[in-house]
This record gives C-alpha cells, sequence and structure tokens, in this order.
C-alpha cells in the first residue's frame, strides 16, 4: 500500500509516532502490518488494545528499524492512541478477567495443601502441577544444596559458625517431611521417591503444555470467525476491548461447541496426567517449591553466602528463579483452571468468559514452555 493510500486516522497517529522516535511512517507501517494487518480502523483499534498487541509483540515488529530503546519506551503510547480509548479497554479488560479463576497466594496455598483431603483432580492438584514443573525447569529444587555449600565456606572464610538459617535449610534438603500436606490423604512422605517425581514431571512435559496451546489456537480461530462478520467498527472494537455490553443487533458470537469439546479434551489429559500416584507427587513437589521460594526471599540468608543481593545470589548460582516465575506460574495456572472451569459456565457469560481466556492466554509464551523452553527464556 502506497503512503497516500493510508486512511487518514492511520497517516494521522502512526505519524505522530515516526516522527518522535525519527523513523520513516511507511517503514513503520510495513512492520506493523505483521501484528494487526494493513492500514484501516480495525488495525488502530488492535493497537488501542494492549490486551490485542502487547507492548513486546509492537517492539518485535519494529526490531529491524533500529529505534532507540528509550525514545521507544517513552513514545509508544502515541500507538495507543486517545487515552480515554486506552482506558476504557483497560477496564474492560479488568471486568473479563473477573471472571475467570482467581489463585491463592503462597500462604493460602499451604494451608490448602494442608486440609485438601480428596484424591480427585481438581484446582489444588493443578496449583500444584504447575508450580512443580516450572520449578524444576529453573533448577529451583536445586538451590538448597548449592545455597548450603556456598554458606559454609563463607562462613569457613570468615572464621565465623553457620547461623541458625543454614541448619534450616539443611533440615529442608535432608528430612523431606510432607506430613503437614499428605497425611490428609494417608500417604507417607517415604512414598515421593525421585523416580516417581521423574514420571510424573515426564507426563506432564509430553502431554500438558501442547493440549494447552491446542485450545489457544482454537480460541484464536474463534475469534478471527467473530471478527470476520463484525463490519461495524463498534463491534471490532467491543470484541477486542472484552466489553461485554455489545451494541444490539450487530453480530452473535459463533458456535463455541467446538471450543467447550476441546477443553473436555484438555480435561481428559489432565486426568491422565494424574494417573497413578501423580496427585500426592504434584503436591509434595509444590509444597518443597514453596517452601524453597520462601527461603530465597529470606534476606538474612543474603550475607550468610556472601552476597548483597538476591539478583546476585540467583545469578551466582544458576537458578533461574526471580520476579518473572511468578508472572509466568501464575498466568499458566489461570488459564489452565479456566478451561476446567468452562463447563459451569453459563451462556449469557460465555463469550465474554472465552474472550478474557483468549487476552490471557496471549501472554503465554507458548514457545518456550517444556522443560528447555522455560529454562532459555528466563535464564
Amino acid at each position: 500500500m502506497k503512503k497516500e493510500d493510508y486512511p487518514q486516522n492511520w497517516t494521522d497517529r502512526i505519524g505522530k509516532f515516526a516522527e518522535a522516535v525519527g523513523a520513516d511512517i511507511m517503514n513503520i507501517t510495513d512492520s506493523l502490518t505483521k501484528v494487526v494487518g494493513e492500514p484501516s480502523d480495525e488495525a488502530l483499534m488492535l493497537l488501542s488494545n494492549i490486551s490485542a498487541v502487547p507492548d513486546a509483540d509492537i517492539k518485535s515488529a519494529l526490531e529491524g528499524l533500529n529505534i532507540p530503546t528509550g525514545k521507544m519506551n517513552m513514545h509508544i503510547a502515541k500507538l495507543r492512541g486517545e487515552q480515554k480509548m486506552a482506558e476504557a479497554s483497560e477496564k474492560n479488560s479488568t471486568v473479563g478477567m473477573s471472571l475467570l479463576p482467581v489463585l491463592p497466594d503462597d500462604n493460602s496455598f499451604i494451608e490448602e495443601l494442608r486440609v485438601g483431603g480428596e484424591l480427585k483432580v481438581g484446582r489444588l492438584e493443578v496449583l500444584s502441577a504447575i508450580k512443580a514443573a516450572i520449578a524444576t525447569s529453573l533448577g529451583l529444587y536445586e538451590l538448597p544444596s548449592k545455597l548450603l555449600q556456598k554458606m559454609e565456606e563463607y562462613a569457613n572464610n570468615q572464621e565465623e559458625p553457620c547461623g541458625k538459617e543454614f541448619f534450616e535449610i539443611q533440615r529442608l534438603l535432608t528430612e523431606r517431611k510432607y506430613g503437614d500436606v499428605l497425611a490428609v490423604i494417608n500417604v507417607s512422605g517415604n512414598f515421593i521417591s525421585e523416580p516417581r517425581k521423574k514420571a510424573f514431571l515426564a507426563k506432564l512435559d509430553e502431554k500438558l503444555w501442547d493440549a494447552l496451546k491446542s485450545f489457544f489456537d482454537q480460541l484464536v480461530v474463534w475469534e478471527a470467525s467473530w471478527l470476520q462478520g463484525a463490519n461495524n467498527p463498534m463491534m471490532m472494537m467491543a470484541i477486542v476491548s472484552g466489553n461485554k455490553n455489545l451494541p444490539a443487533g450487530l453480530a452473535e458470537a459463533p458456535d463455541t461447541a467446538p471450543l467447550r469439546s476441546a477443553g473436555e479434551e484438555v480435561i481428559n489429559i489432565i486426568n491422565k496426567v494424574f494417573a497413578g500416584p501423580g496427585i500426592p507427587v504434584a503436591r509434595a513437589m509444590a509444597y518443597d517449591a514453596t517452601r524453597i521460594q520462601k527461603i530465597i526471599s529470606d534476606p538474612k540468608i543474603l550475607p550468610q553466602a556472601g552476597y548483597t543481593s538476591k539478583d546476585q545470589m540467583l545469578k551466582d548460582l544458576g537458578v533461574g528463579v526471580g520476579a518473572e516465575i511468578v508472572r509466568i506460574e501464575q498466568v499458566i495456572t489461570r488459564y489452565t483452571l479456566a478451561i476446567m472451569a468452562l463447563p459451569e459456565v453459563n451462556a449469557d457469560d460465555e463469550a465474554f468468559y472465552l474472550s478474557s481466556m483468549l487476552r490471557l492466554g496471549r501472554t503465554i509464551a507458548w514457545d518456550k514452555l517444556g522443560n528447555k523452553g522455560l529454562k532459555r527464556k528466563l535464564t
């Protein structure tokens, strides 16, 4: 498309951004077509919605233009359009996400483990499995032994005794007591062996990620079908921003029966992942992961190992754990639980619920899932 053929709204908005960052509007337009398509009102609406087009997608598309990072960060809002539109989109996204399952904090999660006595695959098991899988991928379970070695070496070099935190970590590493979380299902802590852990994680890595990605792909097709039938700009803006109050008489959401069937298949696969002793193994591993994360958040640990910051410690020990692990764990878990809860969603909320799931799914780096993939992303 030639520059003179751009819609005036496109020229106005993209032109302001191009001028601000010192780039050519045609080069920017060519790059943005990879994420929003050809210049049009629909493309501008997509750019206005940060859920549909995250900042990371824009930066990736414009990477070849060599725009300085500072300029990009300062002026990327110009691509989003009017502030009121962005605020409306964010408000609708927040309302939509409220329909999806809510996750507990670490303290609440531990309490659930202690009282959850039913041997069935549900919310608690999914939380446990994903926490265990990500912790394994990032080397979290290896951290206590590495940290103990550093603490002991530092104490010897300083000619000082090890602190009480050293021995607390030692007990965590050697005793592996799961009485708090396994007694309610009458399972002994000795049952949680390394071979059982590896077997469970292998099934999860082999089956779960592909199943979740397949459901997301079908969500994308479902949305594309909806957008294709929405010729009214108001309708398209409502869809991409998650607005539940769609203008009357515009367009009905496509049939959701295929998505519900796909959701049932994901649930079947989740049940297969937990076949055998999967439930107690997942609970025990998640319990360990939560306790280890608590250890590395204790500021008293750092000076005893000779570190001045948590980031320095994690980098030195070669463990890919930080704020990103929390975000990834929460997003994947919430997305999985949303699929499991889909059969309970009523017809009035169905389209809005699925749109919210789609926005959540777009924040997941699907190609990075799996043990090696997560490690590549975060370390």
